[in-house]
């Protein structure tokens, strides 16, 4: 069981809340007329303190009249209950409280109330989602002797009058409780940020409001969110108090940490289609010569290199390039991506480059981005002293160099 207290200044509304709510239920009325309404049970409490104002010689001028109590056993411990089982349960809540002494900070005495004889009121509430049910007890803060009650520490008095109470009927405390709560609320918050396609702080609050919470949300001044509580029945708790990461700055974070983007891997661009054949060998056709007395070597057929053939699409048309088997793979598999030029295709401007298109490799790399490097010279072409293998390589060290992005100068300005 739970039992909180409040000191108020509304009181004709607190007792209009404990009795007039839908569906809530009158328990008892002590100290009062039987039958007696709401509006002139306020009426007696107030008319009540003030006449017992020129009695009081320490202090400043009583100006709240009422003390509110919540009494809140969970459904396994109010299971059967009747109306005089919730009426006996709110008589025993202020006697426990009334034998609780307690010494306030700043104060050299203890204090005690005595509102089991001070005009009071309870009515029964039920939750309207989860239909738990717990009792609203309104005091008069003045006895019937005239004296004021004390309500320094009201609140963790209260606390401590529930734990007489749990002890006696073997009850869970009001601690385990309450972190028994907190962990639920706790778990269907990261439930409810799981299931959200998107981050929306009011459809968050209205999830928890389904649920039977009730969600306080705070604004600033300029209508910012900076907090908000939840609870239900008697145990509200701060959103710090749930757990940081459902704090109101916190919270979108922690949505996203549980929808993560999915990692973008840079992929090298796909290469152009291109139909390839590969020419077939031409065998060397051997000539008959007339028979000699001295026998001469004979020599092997050479094997002819072998070609590969690509037609790639330049902005000056369809070229058709051959490629020697041997060297295709360095254009293929040694081409890179260069720095702040996806759209590259390297390989195919090295292709070009060897088939000794000048033209069209320049304007190829030109039209994807690049121009930033050095470009060939009009002569362009392979050395004497090189093979297929190194001129393969020069050609796409030049292509690499043609497809870089050009940098942006900026001049001064006044």
């Amino acid at each position: 069981m739970i039992m909180l207290a409040s000191v108020v200044s509304y009181g004709g509304n607190a007792v209009r809340y404990a009795l007039e709510k839908e569906k809530a239920k009158l328990v008892k009325i002590n100290h009062m007329p039987d039958g007696i309404d709401t509006t002139a049970i306020w009426y007696m409490m107030k008319h009540h303190c003030e006449l017992h104002q020129q009695d009081r010689t320490v202090g400043r001028k009583l100006e709240r009249f009422m003390v509110q109590f919540v009494i809140s056993p969970s459904k396994e411990e109010a299971k059967n209950f009747t109306m005089n089982d919730w009426a006996n349960l709110g008589d025993e809540a202020l006697e426990s409280l009334d034998a609780v002494g307690l010494i306030p900070k700043g104060m050299g005495r203890q204090v005690k109330t005595n509102f089991r004889s001070s005009m009071n009121v309870s009515g029964l509430h039920s939750d309207s989602k989860s239909g738990t049910l717990h009792l609203h007890l309104d005091c008069c803060r003045v006895d019937l002797d005239g004296n004021t009650n004390d309500v320094h520490d009201i609140h963790d008095r209260a606390m401590m009058a529930a734990e007489i109470i749990n002890m006696r009927h073997g009850w869970k405390q009001s601690e385990e409780i309450r972190d028994m709560r907190k962990q639920e609320i706790e778990d269907f918050c990261e439930y409810t940020l799981q299931k959200m396609q998107e981050f929306d702080i009011d459809f968050y609050f209205k999830m928890l409001r389904m649920k039977g919470y009730e969600v306080a949300p705070r604004y600033d001044k300029s209508k910012r969110l900076v907090g908000y509580t939840i609870g239900k029945n008697a145990s509200v708790f701060k959103a710090s108090e749930i757990g940081r990461r459902f704090m109101a700055t916190q919270l979108e974070a922690t949505w996203k940490k549980y929808h993560p983007k999915p990692t973008q891997v840079r992929m090298k661009p796909a290469a152009p289609s291109v139909t390839q054949s590969i020419r077939p060998v031409r065998p060397t056709a051997q000539t008959t010569k007339p028979t000699r007395t001295k026998a001469s070597p004979i020599t092997q057929p050479k094997a002819e290199t072998s070609f590969t053939f690509y037609n790639i699409n330049t902005p000056q048309g369809t070229k058709m390039v051959k490629i020697p088997n041997i060297v295709k793979d360095i254009f293929i598999n040694e081409a890179q991506i260069p720095e702040g030029n996806d759209a590259a295709t390297i390989e195919n401007v090295a292709m070009l480059l060897f088939a000794g298109y000048i033209d069209a490799a320049t304007s190829m790399s030109e039209s994807c981005g690049g121009g930033g490097g050095s470009a060939p010279e009009s002569d362009w072409d392979k050395k004497d002293d090189e093979d297929d293998l190194k001129f393969a390589r020069r050609c796409l060290n030049m292509a690499h160099s043609m497809c870089k992005t050009k940098s942006v100068k900026r001049g001064y300005h006044r």
